[in-house]
């Protein structure tokens, strides 16, 4: 991979970094002579960096071989062990190392010691990059780069520097574990004992509370525990400013000379506010979902109060016909970095900037400026997760589950006989179990969460053992899909409720009964398995419960993973097979999950026309398809579907997505015009979306829609001087969006 003409000694982390008695050196220029071209020679350095000697070294060499090699098997299966493998031993790691940790810390430590700029600078530091087979033009010179990068760096960098890791690096070490892990016959331990001195220094919290982690730490924590994350930009002046929104609600904002280094640090100080709780969980409460009476005069009074600017309102969309108009309205508010809010669809300008006034006093009142609105704590007695007040009869693959009042498990010593009859195993610890069995509402006991932490990448890892073992020519885009489908949300809480886990767990939370009774009777009226998404969402305390339970096991024997799938694949039947998850195109977790996986960043944006709820999917700006629905979920749903199987489903088995050229169409208003013509589809319309900057210096964004026999096409443009010009890159957008899809 790496081939140096010079040497010269780096440091790394304030040591020169010594790999198998020599120092680790980096190339001034490429030259032949350093070039590793022989396999054997390349097996052989790579066993002695780590100390092992392999039983089949034709997986070593599978490990170093890039999918670029087409004549050769790639490491890409192996790194989709790798990644599962890692993440397990990591979390084993942090588990018995910080047994008072809460889980939000937990899942810090150990993105933090698995993510991708963190296994780059493992590749770095003991070269593994050297020995890999490729066959990509000007990928030498991009390792190059960022190898000197890091020995300039006076500290570790582990969450990025001032180069972003090139990703192949980190598949590396990912490969190269699997290769040792399926070696050493799927023992963790062992690969544990091989690979731990590979990762020094491990990432500790008082480390990581050095270094605020970034976007991605954002997104993974978050959409753990169930929470959308939206960052939002806008420019003031020579600022970029980026807002963090969870769930719709302001959490912080930052700004920079830049877009990424804005999104960056609004990123570090949403997880500082958010992650560091005493609890140690992600501290997000929903506002309420309510509209405040004369929001508006309340938002001036406060500003007056706090000596800010006046508010300022602003129209940032327009629907529907002349006679029908409704509106979107955005306020800012110009505090310490600018905060900027949209509210809800009204039918008159001034109610919907009462909504925004609204939305802008509950994200101030939670961003701790102000304090508008007293909270109430409720105190609620424990109870069982499900209490029904009549019976309740619900088919179930084949059997029928009876609910009723006298059901009702109170005894946590007769709920752990019953869950250990369910499993076919008794516990060395009980404890275990019953720590499992108790939701964090019960403030007086362990609860679930720290084993729900493990338990998570447990079966992650086991499932990532049986289809890798059960699908030998598949590819891991494929792998991925089957892993996820096994054990996403919606599958776990349907083993939850088919296995009536949810029944010994004892809570303290009100409205939950009625919520997962819902869905019990739900899952007993579907006509098939419905693993990603039925009817109604699946409660996500019933997958915690599935994982905590898992990890109860796993755990008890020894953290055998082995041991748990011969105890838990019986629970998890049906397994998703391929032939099952083609029938069922993939939600929009897993479009997220994919693309992310490949770097690639997705964009669903959503309009109403009528009636309708329209989503649109981009995936690095670039319009994949778009799909209607009655209500804005399903919409989403069904775009993220469409967009999965357009993207997932080719030859190759990775995700097909390629950027169209930057470039803007002369002419392509009357392009688009023509090509409507042709289609005899009517004629686009097109809208200003955005206004910016002062009076005398006026920049716009336009979008421009067209309908088409699926939907309606919408797309926006960049930003213009002129209306003529953000319509006519508007038009461009969608005149490449229209090739992509096939239609032009």
């Amino acid at each position: 991979m790496y081939s140096p003409e010079s040497w010269v000694t780096v440091t790394y982390p304030n040591k020169t970094v010594i790999i198998p008695n020599k120092t680790l050196t980096i190339p001034n220029e490429l030259s032949d002579d350093e070039v590793i071209t022989d396999m054997a020679t390349s097996v052989r350095a790579v066993e002695q960096i780590l100390n092992y000697k392999f039983k089949k070294p034709k997986l070593l060499e599978e490990a170093l071989t890039h999918s670029s090699c087409i004549y050769s098997p790639s490491y890409q299966r192996l790194e989709f062990v790798g990644d599962a493998a890692l993440g397990l031993a990591v979390s084993n790691y942090v588990y018995l190392a910080y047994p008072g940790l809460h889980t939000g810390q937990l899942s810090l430590l150990r993105a933090a010691n698995i993510s991708t700029e963190k296994l780059a600078r493992v590749s770095v530091k003991h070269c593994f990059y050297k020995y890999v087979r490729h066959n990509i033009i000007g990928h030498d010179l991009k390792v190059k780069e960022f190898v000197i990068t890091v020995g300039q760096e006076e500290q570790a960098e582990f969450h990025g520097g001032a180069m972003k890791a090139p990703k192949v690096l980190a598949d590396i070490v990912e490969s190269v574990a699997a290769a040792v892990y399926v070696d050493c016959g799927f023992d963790l331990k062992a690969l544990w004992v091989i690979f731990r001195g590979l990762l020094e220094p491990i990432i500790t919290l008082d480390l990581l509370s050095q270094q605020p982690q970034p976007v991605t730490m954002l997104y993974e924590l978050c959409q753990k525990v169930g929470h959308q994350v939206d960052i939002k930009h806008w420019r003031k002046g020579e600022k970029d400013i980026a807002s963090v929104y969870v769930d719709g609600q302001f959490i912080g904002s930052a700004s920079s000379e830049n877009k990424e280094n804005a999104k960056l640090h609004a990123a570090r100080a949403a997880l500082k506010k958010l992650a560091y709780k005493s609890t140690g969980k992600l501290d997000i409460e929903v506002q309420p979902n309510t509209e405040i009476e004369g929001a508006k005069q309340k938002l001036n009074e406060l500003c007056g109060r706090k000596k800010w600017p006046v508010p300022t309102y602003r129209i940032e969309k327009q629907v529907g016909p002349a006679h029908d108009k409704r509106f979107i309205c955005s306020v800012q508010v110009a505090v310490a970095e600018g905060v900027l809010v949209t509210g809800e669809e009204k039918s008159r300008v001034k109610d919907a900037e009462n909504s925004a006034a609204s939305a802008m006093i509950w994200g101030l009142q939670d961003s701790r400026l102000e304090n508008p609105v007293q909270k109430t704590n409720l105190n609620y007695s424990i109870r069982t997760m499900y209490s029904p007040e009549s019976w309740v009869t619900v088919t179930y693959p084949n059997k029928t589950l009876i609910t009723s009042d006298d059901e009702i498990i109170t005894d946590m010593a007769t709920s752990i006989r019953a869950v250990e009859q369910i499993l076919n195993y008794e516990f060395k610890k009980p404890k275990l179990l019953e720590e499992a069995l108790t939701h964090s509402s019960c403030t007086d006991s362990p609860s679930y969460q720290r084993l729900e932490f493990v338990g998570d990448a447990a079966l992650g890892l086991a499932v990532s053992n049986y289809v890798y073992l059960a699908y030998s020519e598949l590819d891991p885009g494929q792998l991925s899909l089957l892993r996820a489908a096994n054990i996403s949300t919606e599958k776990l809480a349907r083993v939850a409720v088919k296995h009536c886990f949810y029944k010994y767990v004892r809570h303290n939370t009100t409205g939950l009964d009625e919520k997962v009774k819902e869905f019990v009777i739900t899952v007993g009226q579907e006509e098939q398995a419905e693993f990603h998404g039925g009817a109604m969402k699946a409660p996500k305390v019933l997958a915690d419960i599935v994982e905590s339970v898992a990890a109860a096991v796993y755990v008890d024997c020894g953290f055998d993973l082995k041991a748990l799938w011969v105890i838990f694949r019986g629970l998890l039947e049906p397994i998703i097979t391929l032939d099952l998850l083609s029938q069922q195109p993939q939600p929009v977790t897993m479009l997220y999950e994919l693309c992310q996986k490949d770097g690639h960043q997705v964009d669903i944006k959503h309009w109403r026309k009528g009636e309708k709820d329209i989503a649109s999917v981009y995936v690095d700006g670039q319009f994949i398809v778009s799909a209607s629905s009655e209500n804005k979920e399903n919409a989403k749903l069904h775009a993220a579907k469409a967009a999965l199987k357009k993207l997932a489903y080719k030859s190759t088995g990775k995700l097909d997505i390629e950027v169209e050229p930057n470039t803007e169409i002369e002419g392509a208003k009357q392009k688009l015009n023509e090509l409507c013509g042709r289609k005899k589809w009517p004629a686009p319309t097109y809208r200003i979306e955005k206004q910016v900057g002062p009076a005398h210096d006026k920049r716009f964004i336009c979008s421009v829609q067209v309908a088409v026999a699926e939907g309606v096409l919408f797309v926006m443009g960049e930003e213009k001087s002129r209306v003529k010009d953000a319509e006519n890159s508007a038009a461009s957008v969608m005149i490449w969006g229209l090739q992509d899809s096939k239609r032009s």
